[in-house]
This record gives structure tokens, C-alpha cells and sequence, in this order.
């Protein structure tokens, strides 16, 4: 009886890159959670300022404070935009060995 040799993968298979374009698709899709809160009447388009938000012990305790009041100054109506942003999903291997999270909040004016 013939010696059966395992199968193995021929050179430029494409399993190896569907998988790794599923995983990064994945990924990208499941990156953004965005919140969006209306005051007033909306925002007039005069522009926007964001702060970040960090959190600690998986987001139990809040480390420091974004003034939403204070961005808003004394407009009647704006937008309130808190996400988890891109950047704040590239931060997360720095922030996970210190047990933090962090979140963008955005004020549309």
C-alpha cells in the first residue's frame, strides 16, 4: 500500500488570505459604538469640540471629567456624539494591561 503524504497547502492559497480579510473586516465592523444625544433645536454647524473620557477597572470607576456644559458654553442647541472611536480602539493595548478604557465626546455646536 502507497505512502499517503499529508495534505498540505499549496504556495498562494487563498485560505490564508480570506481568512485574514474576514478577521480584519470583523474587526472594522464591530470597532465604532456611537451614541448621539440632541439639545435643543440641533446644531447650528459653527463647529465642534471633543474631549476623552477614561475610565478604569473596565469603565467601574471614571477617572476624569468631560464638561459637556463647559464645551457647549452657552449655546441653546448642539449635539452630544460619544463613541468609541478609532482611536480609542488602538489605544485599548496600551490601556488593558492598566485594566482602562476611554471614549470620545463630542460637541456639535
Amino acid at each position: 500500500m502507497p505512502a499517503v503524504a499529508p495534505c498540505e497547502p499549496r504556495a498562494g492559497s487563498a485560505r490564508p488570505r480570506v481568512a485574514l480579510v474576514s478577521i480584519l473586516l470583523l474587526a472594522m465592523l464591530t470597532g465604532c459604538q456611537v451614541h448621539t444625544h440632541r439639545v435643543g433645536a440641533g446644531p447650528t454647524g459653527v463647529g465642534e469640540q471633543s474631549g476623552r473620557q477614561y475610565y478604569i477597572l473596565f469603565g467601574l470607576l471614571q477617572l476624569n471629567e468631560v464638561n459637556v456644559q463647559r464645551m457647549a458654553s452657552d449655546l441653546t442647541g448642539y449635539d452630544i456624539e460619544t463613541e468609541f472611536s478609532w482611536l480609542d480602539f488602538f489605544l485599548m493595548p496600551v490601556f488593558l494591561p492598566l485594566t482602562m478604557t476611554s471614549r470620545t465626546v463630542t460637541v456639535y455646536r
